[in-house]
């Protein structure tokens, strides 16, 4: 690929997300006309940056939780207090004061806005999209650029992003820059890929779509060598696991919400936890998975043959089910000997499987948001060519 060719390329990706985001986007102007929580997207991001960035991090996900309350894992509130921070020292303080905020809708700091998930996208998601697809020759060099347009000008993930200031490319990203390193000959990289994997967790809770399928491909590398290296490996992932997870959730339990100085460190993770995953709503409340809003119809009417008890253990089993195929193969593909050429296809099956993963969730499971099909569109757009 040459030179004026990639630059062409690229500055057609640029200017196609650049060009989405003078479209209306959801609820401007309070478009919703909502009573308790103004507007859409982009005021519940302006409104995570004005929180993060005035209050204690211990009142974070406790801070009026009635106006778009914080309810995404902790790497978001972060990536939210160091573009609130730059939010007030380029645009003005009016843009995230706390409170008086609140509906803020100036032009000059939606383009603000825009430029930070422009800037995150081409860092993170644009960076592993063309590391991933790079041909090893002319003719793969071909196939290459058009895998990597073609993910790219995603028409999903360009439209709920640059259009409706989200933020999922971070987490899209972080996930294949984990699959990308995972796949690669050396253990080493194994370790590395799960803190890449880890992040895009820690971004958004979708991302557990993929966890399932990661968790067997990496248990399978960890019985690719002889049996002496199984616990070896099982334990360096695990504790990079966990040394991962606690950096960015310790704030949460050392530090207490203002209002509440008396709760106990489990009660705190717990009340985080349920902020993240709202698993009091119902099966059939609010957002309903495709298979679930199908059965509920007549003459089935499943929603009234199952308890409300029992419907997430059977929504649970049937998302199981799905997946089971799918972790199985990617299991016996980790198991291989890691001395033969692996890389290239281990990182095409990864990529299939985790569709695979994220189409059943998708489908079966539980508290399903319409966006969530980008996590199925981010592996299957680098499978194309």
């Amino acid at each position: 690929m040459t030179t004026s060719l990639k630059i062409s390329m690229f500055s057609t990706l640029i200017l196609l997300r650049i060009l989405v985001g003078y479209q209306p986007h959801s609820g401007q102007d309070n478009y919703h006309g909502k009573l308790n929580a103004y507007g859409g997207d982009y005021e519940a991001q302006r409104h995570w940056m004005e929180l993060t960035y005035h209050l204690p991090i211990g009142d974070w996900y406790w801070y009026d939780l009635e106006y778009w309350g914080l309810d995404y894992p902790p790497l978001t509130a972060y990536v939210s207090l160091f573009c609130g921070y730059f939010s007030d020292k380029l645009i003005g303080a009016d843009s995230v004061a706390l409170y008086t905020s609140r509906g803020y809708e100036d032009p000059i700091h939606k383009a603000y806005m825009r430029a930070t998930v422009l800037l995150l996208d081409t860092l993170i998601y644009v960076s592993v999209a063309w590391v991933s697809t790079k041909g090893s020759d002319k003719l793969h060099n071909r196939k290459s650029l058009w895998s990597l347009t073609f993910a790219l000008t995603q028409p999903a993930l360009v439209l709920i992003d640059h259009g409706h200031f989200q933020y999922n490319c971070v987490s899209l990203g972080l996930a294949l820059w984990g699959f990308y390193y995972m796949t690669k000959d050396h253990f080493l990289n194994c370790v590395i890929g799960s803190v890449f994997f880890c992040l895009a967790l820690n971004f958004k809770q979708m991302t557990l779509y993929y966890a399932p399928v990661v968790f067997a491909y990496l248990l399978g590398r960890c019985f690719s060598k002889e049996a002496k290296f199984f616990l070896s490996r099982f334990c360096t992932l695990g504790i990079t696991v966990i040394i991962t997870f606690g950096i960015l959730w310790w704030p949460f339990l050392y530090y207490l919400p203002s209002q509440n100085q008396d709760l106990s460190t489990g009660e705190r993770l717990t009340h985080v936890i349920h902020r993240i995953f709202p698993f009091q709503r119902g099966l059939f409340e609010d957002k309903v998975a495709n298979l679930w809003c199908a059965l509920s119809t007549k003459p089935i009417s499943i929603r009234t043959r199952i308890s409300e008890s029992m419907q997430p253990l059977a929504s649970m089993g049937l998302t199981l089910t799905l997946i089971l195929p799918a972790c199985c193969k990617l299991f016996c593909v980790g198991k291989l000997n890691e001395t033969s050429p692996k890389h290239h296809g281990d990182f095409q099956l990864l990529l299939w499987g985790s569709a695979s993963t994220a189409l059943a969730f998708f489908l079966a499971s539980f508290q399903v948001h319409e966006k969530s099909i980008l996590m199925a569109l981010a592996p299957i757009s680098l499978l194309v060519w």
